[in-house]
């Protein structure tokens, strides 16, 4: 099978995660530079993941793959310019300092010109592109924005009123004061008190309590 064959045919199987439109770029990208891409179940504390070549493995990334359409577009990019990221400079720069942004900016560029994102996204994608930071949900503006095309939209702490208790990652908290865009949350396990974001997603409210 040709080069150009292999990219038609995995970028098939990248249509269902991504918008359409932007299978192929992506499919191209990581035939050509040979990645062992995985999309992988849920993660709670990531949602994608980049490995270097090591001992005759390749590069390697993996994306969750309950991620909406543009979430999972926006963390393969981010994952992709790991990748270059690491060709060009090795470990002798940060993960995610200038050099990162600058490869997560020219890799989004493409797709921005090619004008075949919903508008909102676009807007999102190129506030973002001007700082971007470690990761899509650190950006408050295109976590939200991206957010808006989940099909189960969950509760996010934010939505909460004062003293509510729930639950995250198989921890319960009572919801307390706001300091910015994270609350004081009392863990009813140790009785310590932490500073959970707001944006942050909920796995269940005890509406009992």
């Amino acid at each position: 099978m040709s080069s150009s064959e292999k990219i038609v045919q995995f970028s098939e199987t990248l249509r269902p995660f991504l918008p359409s439109g932007t299978e192929y770029y992506v499919a191209k990208f990581l035939i050509e530079h040979v990645v062992h891409f995985k999309v992988s179940k849920k993660r709670s504390t990531k949602l994608g993941d980049y490995r270097q070549p090591f001992e005759g493995e390749p590069h390697r990334i993996s994306v969750n793959g309950d991620l909406n359409q543009y979430a999972f577009l926006v963390t393969t990019i981010h994952e992709m310019a790991h990748l270059t990221t690491f060709d060009k400079f090795g470990n002798r720069v940060k993960s995610h300092g200038k050099e990162w942004k600058a490869e997560f900016a020219d890799l989004f560029q493409p797709i921005v010109e090619r004008d075949i994102l919903p508008s909102d996204v676009t807007m999102a994608v190129n506030n973002y592109l001007k700082n971007a930071k470690a990761a899509s949900c650190s950006d408050e503006r295109l976590y939200r924005v991206l957010r808006r095309y989940n099909k189960n939209k969950g509760i996010l702490v934010e939505h909460l009123e004062m003293g509510a208790i729930f639950e995250i990652k198989g921890r319960a908290f009572q919801l307390g004061k706001k300091l910015r865009k994270r609350y004081e949350c009392k863990d009813l396990a140790n009785g310590k008190t932490y500073r959970v974001l707001g944006l942050a997603e909920i796995d269940k409210l005890r509406e009992d309590e």
